[in-house]
């Protein structure tokens, strides 16, 4: 008997672990989860996907949006608004219309620009809002225009000027612009200097 119930209790095992092994297996292989290579913040609890958020300073205190929106749905939508809770606040702008299944490249096709107390290297609070009232809430990286962001065009209204408008707002900006310049040459957060990283991880020439 005891010989029969050794032999029972291992084809109970043997049973097992076929059952468990295939449990163990699943279907969310790390391999079929997104993963999006980018140098800012994703985010994609709503019905657009904001991906890539970076803000490009292009002086202390002055810069744009960059990134992309991807539409999830069929109708389209549109990025309305872009506030924050540290007081960066965005310059006027069309609202960015996505098309359904659409893309748009923040980049290059729209221009979105923010003034506030920020600069390159620092990681802030930032809010899209959305035409379907959905409010994205992300820490995104303020970037220099240096490297890979050589390309993207820094010419950008001031957000502080196009609130403002007028004259005085065009006379404000000059002034701002010179002194931005002036100490952005003595802004270390804003050197090129430094070599770029090459792909491989070793040193580039």
């Amino acid at each position: 008997m005891p010989h029969l119930r050794r032999s029972a209790l291992a084809g109970l095992l043997l049973a097992v672990v076929p059952a468990t092994a295939l449990s163990a297996c699943g279907f969310d292989y790390p391999t079929d989860r997104v993963n999006t290579i980018a140098g800012g913040v994703n985010e994609r609890s709503g019905d657009v996907d904001a991906l890539g958020i970076r803000i490009l300073a292009t002086a202390q205190g002055e810069g744009r949006l960059i990134g992309s929106l991807s539409n999830n749905l069929r109708d389209d939508a549109s990025l309305d608004a872009v506030s924050s809770s540290a007081g960066i606040v965005a310059g006027e702008f069309e609202p960015v219309e996505v098309a359904g299944r659409g893309f748009v490249n923040l980049s290059t096709d729209t221009v979105v620009p923010l003034s506030g107390d920020f600069t390159a290297g620092q990681i802030v609070p930032l809010d899209l809002t959305f035409s379907d009232g959905t409010t994205l809430s992300l820490d995104v990286p303020v970037v220099k225009p240096c490297f890979q962001y050589t390309q993207v065009p820094t010419d950008v209204p001031s957000a502080t000027a196009s609130a403002k408008g007028g004259a005085d707002a065009e006379s404000d900006e000059a002034t701002h612009e010179a002194s931005d310049e002036a100490s952005e040459s003595h802004d270390a957060n804003f050197s090129c200097a430094d070599e770029a990283p090459s792909p491989g991880g070793g040193e580039a020439h």
